[in-house]
């Protein structure tokens, strides 16, 4: 296939306003054999896809009927590629064609099936919340043996697997426990548990007992569909391996001529696997077009601390594939500000680099230095401040991009003496920036619906989803042979088993819970009904319930904030331009107009972090390392770099965000000896305590 230059001129006039694409992004457009493309920033590579999957789709049918399959780690690129292309070309979200998340594409073609064929359950539940909880249901349960009892239980067994020269305390060592529990992946080919993709812990000879009692644990969750998310690709990595699986391959290798994946620095390598499996065979046709950038792997955290689990074709077989194509120019960054983010370059293909190709002006990115956590404000109005003296809050389509307060960590327990984003600023929450189905406490199913939804129906789901998450909690099961979980549809065919009059009463229930909470915000009322029926109501419907194991979930406070409800995580006052809060990882993918990057505590600060790596080691005392905040490329080849690599990572993708005014909030004990530094390499230096 070639693309069709009255396409790709079409695709300029919809997607670039009828400027013309550089010559980097046209010759990604054109070329249409397996490659891997490597974009900086900023460089329009997911503007550039679409030109190319509009032209592509202008040309359709193709040959066979063959279709198009576009894959993202994360729901928003999904929905960004549909809310631009689904008006223009809708073909390609039907029948050849798939477009969604690895996750769906996964579990529609692979891992449902799997799953029934070999548990007996398709999935019901995907999700590593749930998951967590099923874990911590185990942990639980499981007793300790007394002291010198052979053998053992499993649960001194795990304590003294894991824990194994750590030095802690004893709550310290359970949470190890549960943390190997919810991270550990069984191979139950091989039946071995594994850590991570190399490491494994395996269970043998007098020790078989104890691998037999998480093994059957496993197998009772998958036989009832309740899959974290790694299930998906474990299962079916089983499934595929299977004698005859080859056919399934054909048969996906023949509906799918493309494959483009976006985003795949964000792939696990389990994830990469699944997909080279299925497509990249000996005697694969399928084409398949692998986007992203390498620096902005901050959402696994193998890839974080990892060089990568992306291998690109041509350092693989730099004789089949002779090049990887890149975009280097960033349209989002202005030079000086590109300078700066191309110091924290981790992974550097030949010919990478971040060039600012941004005409904006170009505005010195600003150091701002605060005493402690009382100077908060201080810090917000500074910032404020700052955009108003380049009038940057005056033009609408900055406006649009927002204002943005981004941090690394942004909630730590209370009382922790780690930095974190709420600490500086109370009026974030994590927890308002999901959309989630399960929570720690029954209160949030009250208030942390979805709100964009324009109906009753996120609500009335959540409450029942709090209902659920009681009689789980509890141990309740709507079957017990083979046990099976109740689920809402299986609580809504309960109620109707009793009666209709049973049923239309809860309706008008959860009718007036709904309405009460959506229209009269009067949530403290609703919870004590609610929690009410939990406790009264279900015994008369569900005989044996009661509530005990729960009671700590139910009663656990939680503060209704409905201030905060219009425009969570935002501070602004009258006047101001509106600040918005949130995790790096949540505005990956974004442009904002300016940013303000706040230092805080990962294991500790990036400042402390960047810093212990440029002062040399034992073995080279006199090494003196080039910092990327002095506008140097980072060299830490001569250390462990599992800390740095995280750093350089993560300060990348914050630091590449802005189109106007990058800021960088430190805390003055972080930077008294190198404010010099700062100030030479062309930051500016504000104090905002003066």
């Amino acid at each position: 296939m070639r693309i069709d230059p009255v396409h790709l001129r079409r695709a300029e006039e919809i997607l670039i306003g009828g400027e013309e694409f550089d010559d980097e992004r046209r010759k990604f457009i054109q070329h249409m054999d397996t490659v891997d493309l490597l974009a900086v920033p900023g460089s329009g590579k997911t503007t550039a896809l679409l030109a190319k999957l509009y032209c592509m789709t202008k040309q359709m049918p193709f040959e066979n009927n063959q279709g198009i399959l576009v894959l993202s780690h994360t729901n928003h690129a999904i929905e960004e590629i549909g809310k631009v292309l689904k008006p223009l070309c809708p073909q390609l979200f039907s029948y050849p064609n798939f477009v969604g998340t690895l996750q769906s594409f996964a579990n529609k073609f692979v891992a449902n099936q799997a799953c029934f064929e070999l548990y007996g359950s398709y999935i019901h539940k995907n999700d590593d919340e749930m998951y967590s909880y099923e874990v911590e249901t185990l942990f639980r349960n499981l007793q300790y043996s007394a002291k010198g009892v052979n053998p053992p239980n499993l649960k001194n067994k795990l304590f003294g697997l894991v824990n194994r020269g750590f030095e802690g305390s004893s709550a310290e060592k359970n949470d190890n426990i549960l943390e190997f529990l919810k991270k550990c992946t069984y191979d139950l080919e091989e039946r071995k548990i594994k850590i991570g993709n190399t490491s494994k812990l395996t269970y043998s000879g007098a020790n078989r007992d104890y691998y037999i009692e998480l093994e059957r644990w496993k197998l009772s969750l998958l036989s009832q569909g309740i899959l974290c998310f790694r299930d998906s690709f474990d299962i079916s990595k089983r499934y595929l391996n299977r004698q005859g699986s080859q056919d399934l391959r054909a048969i996906l290798q023949h509906r799918f001529k493309y494959v483009f994946i976006d985003e795949m620095q964000d792939l696990d390598f389990d994830q990469v696997q699944f997909i080279e499996n299925i497509f990249f065979t000996n005697d694969s046709d399928t084409i398949i077009q692998r986007i992203g950038d390498k620096n902005q792997a901050i959402y696994s955290t193998s890839s974080l601390s990892s060089e990568s689990v992306w291998t690109t074709r041509n350092e693989i077989d730099p004789e089949r594939f002779k090049e990887d194509l890149s975009l280097n120019n960033s349209h989002r960054l202005t030079p000086i500000i590109g300078n700066l983010v191309d110091g924290f370059v981790l992974n550097r293909n030949d010919g990478y680099r971040v060039i600012g190709a941004s005409n904006h002006e170009s505005i010195p990115p600003y150091l701002l230095i605060y005493k402690d956590d009382t100077d908060a404000s201080k810090l917000n109005e500074k910032f404020i401040n700052i955009i108003k003296h380049f009038g940057l809050e005056k033009n609408p389509k900055n406006v649009e991009r927002g204002f943005h307060i981004i941090a690394w960590t942004t909630d730590k327990e209370e009382g922790s003496e780690k930095w974190h984003l709420r600490k500086l600023f109370p009026e974030y929450s994590r927890e308002k920036k999901q959309k989630r189905e399960d929570f720690d406490c029954l209160r949030k199913y009250i208030f942390l619906f979805d709100r964009q939804k324009q109906t009753f129906e996120a609500v009335r789901k959540s409450l029942l989803n709090g209902i659920i998450r009681v009689l789980r909690i509890e141990n309740i099961n709507f079957a017990e042979n083979p046990p099976k979980k109740f689920r809402k549809s299986t609580f809504i065919q309960l109620l109707k088993s009793k009666g209709d009059d049973c049923y239309k009463s809860f309706k008008v229930r959860l009718y007036e819970w709904c309405y009460s909470i959506v229209v009269n915000e009067d949530y403290e009322a609703v919870f004590n009904d609610y929690s009410s029926f939990i406790a009264n109501d279900l015994s008369d419907l569900i005989p044996g319930f009661r509530i005990a194991s729960s009671v700590a979930f139910i009663n656990k406070v939680f503060e209704f904030k409905i201030a905060k409800i219009v425009e969570p995580n935002a501070i602004t006052q009258p006047g101001d331009p509106l600040i918005s809060l949130g995790s790096v990882h949540s505005v990956k993918g974004q442009t904002h107009c300016a940013t303000m990057y706040v230092e805080t505590d990962y294991h500790s600060s990036e400042i402390e972090k960047l810093t212990v790596f440029v002062k040399g080691t034992k073995k080279r005392p006199d090494f003196i390392g080039k910092n990327p905040l002095f506008f140097q490329e980072q060299d830490f080849s001569h250390l462990d770099k599992v800390r740095s690599n995280e750093t350089l990572k993560m300060m990348y993708v914050g630091f590449s965000r802005p189109t106007d005014l990058l800021c960088f909030a430190v805390r003055e004990e972080s930077v008294k000896t190198d404010i010099h530094k700062f100030r030479e390499s062309g930051w500016t230096i504000v104090k905002v305590s003066e």
